[in-house]
Parts: structure tokens; C-alpha cells; sequence
């Protein structure tokens, strides 16, 4: 797995596993492998290397930093290091979103050009979801409190075909709603998951996502049923090792 930073003496691992995109019930190439550790203050430090090396050869790499339970458990900072595919207008992406009070402060170095600074004002009740798997139950789990009603995500572009666009902070909304309780396997293990269903209300499309009892997605497949993402090699610190 690559990283930006290593992981330090002082962090106590959390859990890790491997997402294996699919296309039609074959692999597309894409791998997103992560880590998670607890900070010595009770925060949590997520480690994501998405690579796309033998698809397109592109490939991003994640850091995000989630305040301790007792401040809340929120996102509030994301480091991005991205590389565009073969024969993007865009080749490398560097970016940072941070959070500061009501603002989220974003800075993003496309190729050689000069360091972009924007801040955006955070929706009520908004939550902040990287674009990465990982993070995909975090983000449902808390829409699908909103009883029904949309609710605001901030994230970014994922895109290298316009300097413009690319990795720009973005807010949109989405519809997302707890299904039933549903046993799957990951790795020949059962496990007792949590079935959401998650709705783009502009497009109506519709993501069907698996969770475990930690909001880490087990499986996932999207609204036309051509692509989807299984868990493998997952593995957790025992529970009642909180430190």
C-alpha cells in the first residue's frame, strides 16, 4: 500500500482492507486499499491508495483526519494526491480541504500551475465524504438520519479532464434511507450487515450499499447494476482494545 505520510509509533491500528471494483462482474482494474488508525487523542487517521495503475493508469492517494468521538467523529481535514490517466488534460493533482469553523477551506495545485485557494460555505447538517469507498458507509449512515429528506455531502470533482473542474470542492444532495438487516460474505466470512439504499435526487438513480455494524461498506452496486466494489482481505483490531 502507498501513502503520503507513514504510519507513526504513536497510532494503534484500527482496521484495513482491499475494494475491488467490477464492471459487469469483471474486474476493472481499479484497487482501493486502506487503513485505519487511532491517534494518540482519540482521533482517527484513514490511509487510502486508490490505484488505477493497470486501468487507465492513474492512481490517488488519500488522507483524512475525524476528530475524536467526544468532538463529534466529523471529517475535517482531506489531503489529496492525485495522478491523472494516460493522456489526461490534467496529470497531477495536489490538494487540501479543510474545515474551519463554518467554511471549508480548499487549496488545489494542478500540474505546475500556481496554488488555488477557495472557501465555501458548509450547508446545515452537511457531512463530508471523501470520494473513496471507505468512506461510503460513513456518508450513508448519517444521510439516512434525515429521515427521507436530502441531505447535503461536501466533497470534491474526482476528474483530470478540465484544470478547472479537476478535484474542485462540490456540495450536492442525496436521499438515503436504512432497507433491512441481511447476512453477506466477505472473504468466506458472515457477517450481519446493514442494507441502505442511496438516491441522487436529480437523477433518481439509485446505489444499493452493504454495511457492517462499524459503517465500513461491505459491497455495493450501482443504480444499472454494471458496476459494483466487494470488500476483501478486512480485518479489524479485536474489540475492547480501545487503545
Amino acid at each position: 500500500m502507498r501513502y503520503l505520510h507513514a504510519v507513526t509509533m504513536r497510532e494503534k491500528f484500527v482496521a484495513s482492507g482491499v475494494y475491488t471494483h467490477y464492471r459487469d462482474g469483471e474486474p476493472t482494474g481499479t484497487t482501493e486499499e486502506w487503513s485505519i488508525h487511532q491517534q494518540p487523542d482519540g482521533a482517527t487517521f484513514y490511509r487510502i491508495d486508490e490505484d488505477s495503475r493497470k486501468a487507465d493508469g492513474g492512481s490517488v492517494l488519500v488522507e483524512a483526519w475525524q476528530s475524536p468521538p467526544e468532538a463529534g467523529s466529523r471529517i475535517e481535514r482531506v489531503d489529496v494526491s492525485a495522478f491523472g490517466p494516460k493522456g489526461s488534460e490534467v496529470l497531477r493533482v495536489r490538494s487540501t480541504y479543510t474545515v474551519m469553523d463554518d467554511f471549508l477551506e480548499a487549496g488545489r495545485t494542478i500540474d505546475d500551475a500556481d496554488r488555488q485557494q477557495v472557501e465555501i460555505e458548509l450547508p446545515f447538517g452537511y457531512v463530508i465524504a471523501p470520494e473513496n469507498l471507505i468512506f461510503a458507509g460513513y456518508e450513508v449512515s448519517h444521510l439516512a438520519l434525515s429521515s427521507g429528506k436530502p441531505g447535503a455531502v461536501v466533497s470534491y470533482l474526482p476528474t483530470f479532464l478540465n484544470p478547472s473542474l479537476a478535484f474542485r470542492p462540490t456540495v450536492y444532495e442525496q436521499i438515503a434511507r436504512f432497507v433491512d438487516d441481511v447476512t453477506i460474505k466477505v472473504d468466506g466470512k458472515s457477517y450481519l450487515s446493514r442494507h441502505y439504499e442511496q438516491t441522487n435526487p436529480l437523477t433518481s438513480d439509485v446505489l444499493t450499499l452493504w454495511l457492517d455494524e462499524h459503517d465500513v461498506l461491505l459491497r455495493y452496486t450501482s443504480a444499472d447494476g454494471h458496476y459494483s466494489a466487494d470488500l476483501s482481505q478486512y480485518s479489524r483490531r479485536p474489540e475492547g482494545k480501545k487503545s
